[in-house]
């Protein structure tokens, strides 16, 4: 009798073992998933808006977007379908937006640099302004200046005219934009 205690025991013990091993088995797979990975977001959301105010308490951009993924490690925003809305930072009323910029992909560093990537079109909203659409593949924005740049063929249009350029520089709040390299030009005279 001592013998078939020992080995219903010992089978016991062998069941419980093995149920316990696959316990916590299934346990370490199923929580890999909650552990983050250095390069991944820190928080992703969709369809989200945020405003941003400069030091001075003053509107400076407000962005919405489809996608946003924030990036603790390097301190930077990911956007999918970004629109960017610049306000004027010299406007006494506060509160005029004065560009739309919209592209496929942006992001957004610490220090307040907007790169764009994928159908970049920065169209001023004022009405009779004497720049009104810039239209790249690629720019760069400095969201305290609103200095652009492009490294790729650009186009501008304003008040009867349109034109194409190689590379892109210029700054949105004084209405400049400087067009280098293979530059043509189109007036159209009324």
């Amino acid at each position: 009798m001592n013998i078939r205690l020992n080995i219903i025991l010992l089978l016991v013990v062998l069941v419980l073992s093995t149920w316990f091993y696959q316990l916590n088995k299934k346990d370490d797979k199923n929580l890999s998933y909650l552990i983050k990975s250095q390069d991944a977001p820190e928080y992703v959301g969709q369809r989200m808006k945020t405003l941003i105010y400069s030091p001075t308490g003053k509107k400076q951009y407000a962005a919405q977007a489809d996608k946003v993924a924030y990036f603790h490690s390097d301190k930077h925003t990911e956007f999918t379908y970004p629109v960017v809305y610049l306000f004027d930072l010299e406007d006494e009323k506060l509160g005029n937006q004065s560009w739309k910029i919209s592209a496929d992909k942006a992001k957004i560093t610490q220090n307040d640099m907007l790169y764009l990537e994928g159908n970049v079109v920065a169209e001023n909203l004022l009405p009779h302004s004497r720049l009104q659409k810039l239209a790249t593949q690629s720019a760069v924005v400095n969201l305290k200046t609103q200095d652009i740049s492009s490294d790729t063929t650009a186009t501008i249009s304003g008040l009867n005219f349109n034109s194409t350029g190689s590379k892109l520089v210029g700054n949105l709040q004084k209405q400049i934009a400087t067009l280098k390299e293979q530059v043509k030009t189109h007036y159209e005279i009324k």
